[in-house]
């Protein structure tokens, strides 16, 4: 679930349906700013978080357990404006990749995909 218009909390995910094990496990992702807010002690963000949650999903319990995880480069503060990816062209290329190579729209898994391929065809294109 996308959060939209939450302070505290941008993405909830059920964790137990990646892992296989359908497990009830729920993943919140926080805002840049809430991250900004606890980048020394992560734990201390799970309380505002999961009052973002109860009231983004309507949470009926209190989970049995909590853990915070800081997770430093998750989404790229800024991107490289028109650039697909970088290249730098020696005796061996070296590239570069990722969600912060969109050219439109917002930093994404899809942008993170799109600057590979676009990264892996220039590659094969200077090797050939």
């Amino acid at each position: 679930a996308f959060v939209n218009d939450e302070a505290d909390v941008s993405f909830i995910a059920d964790d137990g349906a990646r892992r296989g094990d359908g497990a009830a496990v729920l993943v919140a992702h926080s805002t840049a700013a809430r991250a900004r807010a606890h980048l020394d002690r992560p734990e201390d963000a799970v309380a505002p978080m999961l009052a973002a949650g109860h009231r983004a999903l309507s949470f009926c319990e209190e989970p049995l357990w909590t853990q915070g995880h800081r997770w430093t480069f998750a989404k790229p503060a800024g991107t490289h404006g028109e650039a697909e990816f970088g290249l730098v062209d020696d005796s061996r290329p070296l590239g570069i990749c990722g969600d912060a190579w969109c050219p439109s729209g917002a930093p994404r898994v899809e942008s993170a995909w799109l600057s590979g391929r676009r990264l892996g065809a220039a590659l094969a294109a200077a090797l050939i």
